[in-house]
């Protein structure tokens, strides 16, 4: 503990500007449907092949490992203990229940990241529903008290418009912006977020809207 508390304080001097803490993975899911699926593949894997990928840390003999289950889960102490180290913003991603909303706020988060467990590869658990339609009831929860961001699915300008106007502070991207970085690098990741950019601007003008600020659920249709 006293290990983890100085290399925390380490990383609020060089700069960080918040922390995330992620709420929705308390342990590792049992996944014997997925283990033979990889058993088999690496079978067929090329050993001079994998001499080449500049991935220095992959054992391949070693990819069929036993299930594992971590014993980290965090409670609603660990975020009250962590606010009272420090003043940077603390964000609980995950959460889609409003009431979880309320609890991380009640324990010192500033912010809140809606995002459905299908995030992790929809291999945490069956029948999780969508962030987008958690997205709403999690910002009436938290009624201005922390800004709401959301987390999953984000695709086209389309969902970034939705997602907005549901009342999300920010979007969050993840394989968008990791498909571009291995097609092209840098460059592609950029071109991934003006692609994002422009179809946002796009479909803001498609409904009417010249900025950001005019979004509201009114351009939704809810059937």
């Amino acid at each position: 503990m006293e290990l983890f508390v100085l290399d925390f304080y380490r990383k609020e001097k060089k700069g960080y500007r918040a922390i995330v803490i992620t709420c929705d993975q308390p342990h590792e899911r049992i996944r014997d449907f997925v283990l033979p699926l990889f058993e088999e593949a690496s079978k067929t894997i090329d050993p001079e092949l994998m001499k080449n990928m500049s991935i220095p840390n992959l054992n391949t003999p070693g990819i069929i490992v036993k299930q594992r289950f971590g014993t980290g889960s965090v409670t609603w102490a660990n975020i009250e203990w962590l606010r009272k180290l420090t003043q940077l913003p603390i964000i609980c991603k995950g959460i889609l229940s409003p009431i979880d909303a309320e609890l991380a706020i009640k324990y010192g988060a500033n912010g809140i990241i809606v995002r459905s467990t299908f995030n992790h590869g929809g291999r945490l658990i069956d029948t999780a529903p969508p962030a987008i339609e958690c997205l709403e009831d999690v910002v009436n929860a938290v009624d201005g008290c922390a800004e709401v961001f959301v987390d999953t699915g984000i695709r086209r300008g389309t969902d970034v418009l939705k997602a907005l106007a549901l009342g999300a502070r920010a979007v969050l991207i993840g394989r968008p912006i990791l498909y571009g970085l291995a097609c092209g690098g840098q460059d592609s990741v950029r071109r991934v977020l003006d692609i994002l950019k422009r179809e946002l601007v796009y479909d803001m003008a498609c409904c009417g809207l010249t900025s950001i600020d005019q979004i509201n659920k009114d351009i939704l249709y809810k059937h």
